[in-house]
């Protein structure tokens, strides 16, 4: 298998797609707008920020139950836009998301096996194309989500494999498992820095199994892109989840807390269930569902058939084919064999461990960003002519795009800065405590205060002032209860009547008759309202 082509032109229009591809996409990023979306103003800012600053131990659930997520993926983004204006920033990072278009290149163009080597070039670009504009895939196009981006791991795995699958099969086997460890590397590292990764790293591992190789070798290329995993999550997942264990004893935390038992947290599991299948029956389909009822798997509005595509034609394709050699009659074969068996099962496995602990969209965009390539190896087992398998293929292919629609997680007009907050002045910075309370994504302006004051969210999506069996409200009680300066409420202004009643338990006054206006960019004014101390009497009657 080959990367590129061989001849001088081919080859040229393939380097040409590799270099333009991306910026021209980070272009397109520019044209949708500046990112606003909730979990941006929630944790992706803060968090890097945090990161960076030394206020891990500083500050209390600013960012809600995401105060805990590895920040690492948030770094780059927030360096880009704390130093940059907001368009270069989004240019440069739109053009990261787009590198995703030059792995889907390279991993068609090494497993293609139609045409010469201009049609070749051709048919990988357009595949590429298509992967980055999907109803997911275009819907993130320069956002701080990390879904586009953590695919760079997956895609990069998977072009690795693709890339060198006869070594692999009947090569010597020192380069063979250095190759696989060195892919379980970059899937390893996707899934260290985003947790749901890990269906990808699993998909990726197990389709191993499946290649046209001897047995042994089948489960010595599975063994070692196992280790190659466990070293990504240890380089980029290892520092944080050592972090959670000293501090919580949960390296997930709140994470599996049933399992771990921290006493910082409930025992539960915190898995988000409110995008599950209503019943067996819908989980077993759920392609034929979520599709035209998209708040099933998101939180917006969006269109895309690939995987429901994908999930009729897989099956139907590989029923047919085993059929098909029964009968003597070959399959089309548009793609590599053993590249088809590898990622048509790799997608089979991560998309069961998707419907199976998830079930939300964003965490299947790097299959959606495959399908277009997946098609095309599932029309390829048919058993019939080359020109219908491959009209077949385009037919499906123009249907999922011309049909697909984007979601859209919130945006807004570009401004000078990403992030833009106007804090009112402070009387006594060094002594002053902010408390957090409401529900809403708000920590996005912290940084524009002054940077010795902590934060301390009393009321969030992970912890309440009246919280049972949460051994985290001491802390966060112990924290309030001794810090001896004035106080301030930060809230959105409709939050504000619940941050009183919040405040109230932890025997303090918000004067909801006192509070200054933040102006922001990212999303409506903020309240911060002045907090009296309770006398006992008053504690006791409320």
């Amino acid at each position: 298998m080959t990367l590129l082509p061989a001849a001088r032109r081919p080859r040229t229009a393939a380097l040409a797609f590799l270099l333009l591809a991306p910026p021209l996409y980070g272009l397109l990023g520019l044209a949708l707008g500046m990112d606003a979306n909730w979990d941006l103003r929630n944790y992706h800012w803060y968090n890097a920020y945090a990161l960076l600053t030394g206020r891990l131990g500083m500050d209390m659930l600013p960012a809600q139950m995401p105060s805990f997520y590895n920040p690492l993926l948030d770094v780059p983004f927030y360096l880009l836009a704390s130093h940059l204006p907001a368009r270069a920033a989004g240019f440069v990072w739109g053009t990261l998301h787009g590198l995703n278009l030059a792995l889907a290149f390279l991993l068609a163009h090494a497993t293609l096996r139609v045409g010469g080597a201009g049609p070749r070039v051709a048919l990988a670009a357009l595949l590429a194309v298509m992967a980055g504009f999907g109803g997911g895939t275009l819907g993130l196009l320069g956002t701080t989500f990390h879904d586009n981006m953590v695919s760079l791991g997956v895609l990069g795995a998977l072009v690795v494999v693709a890339g060198s699958l006869p070594r692999l099969i009947d090569g010597p086997a020192p380069g063979a498992f250095a190759r696989v460890a060195a892919a379980g590397l970059m899937a390893g590292a996707a899934m260290g820095m985003k947790n749901p990764t890990v269906i990808y790293a699993v998909g990726l591992c197990l389709a191993f199994l499946a290649v046209p190789a001897r047995p042994w070798r089948r489960l010595w290329l599975s063994f070692f892109f196992g280790v190659g995993v466990l070293g990504g999550l240890a380089l980029c997942g290892g520092f944080w989840m050592a972090h959670l264990w000293v501090e919580y004893g949960n390296p997930v935390f709140p994470h599996m807390n049933q399992i771990f038992k921290s006493p910082f947290a409930a025992l539960s599991g915190y898995v988000n269930v409110s995008f599950f299948p209503d019943s067996r029956l819908e989980r077993l389909f759920f392609p034929f569902f979520f599709p035209f009822a998209p708040l099933k798997v998101g939180e917006v509005p969006f269109f895309d058939l690939r995987v429901l595509v994908l999930f009729v034609l897989v099956p139907v394709a590989a029923a047919l084919a085993l059929l098909g050699r029964a009968l003597r009659r070959p399959s089309a074969e548009l793609t590599d064999t053993a590249a088809t068996r590898y990622l048509l099962t790799a997608m089979a496995v991560t998309y069961a461990l998707w419907v199976g602990m998830f079930c939300i969209y964003r965490y299947l965009v790097p299959l959606e960003m495959l399908a277009p390539l997946a098609i095309v190896m599932a029309a390829g087992l048919l058993p019939v002519p080359r020109r219908a398998a491959l009209a077949l293929a385009a037919l499906l292919l123009l249907l999922v795009q011309a049909t697909a629609r984007p979601a859209d997680w919130g945006r807004a007009p570009w401004s000078e800065r990403w992030v833009e907050a106007a804090v009112p002045p402070i009387e006594d910075p060094n002594d002053t405590m902010v408390l957090m309370a409401g529900y809403w994504a708000i920590s996005h302006v912290i940084p524009a205060f002054p940077p010795r004051i902590p934060f301390v969210r009393i009321q969030s999506n992970f912890l309440q002032p009246d919280s049972v069996g949460n051994g985290y409200l001491a802390l966060m009680q112990d924290k309030v209860g001794a810090h001896r300066g004035p106080f301030l409420m930060l809230s959105t202004i409709p939050d504000t009547p619940g941050a009183a009643k919040a405040a109230a338990l932890l025997g303090l006054r918000v004067a909801q008759d006192n509070c200054r206006d933040i102006p922001n960019n990212l999303g409506e004014p903020l309240n911060l309202c002045a907090v009296t101390r309770m006398a006992d009497h008053e504690r006791s009657v409320d």
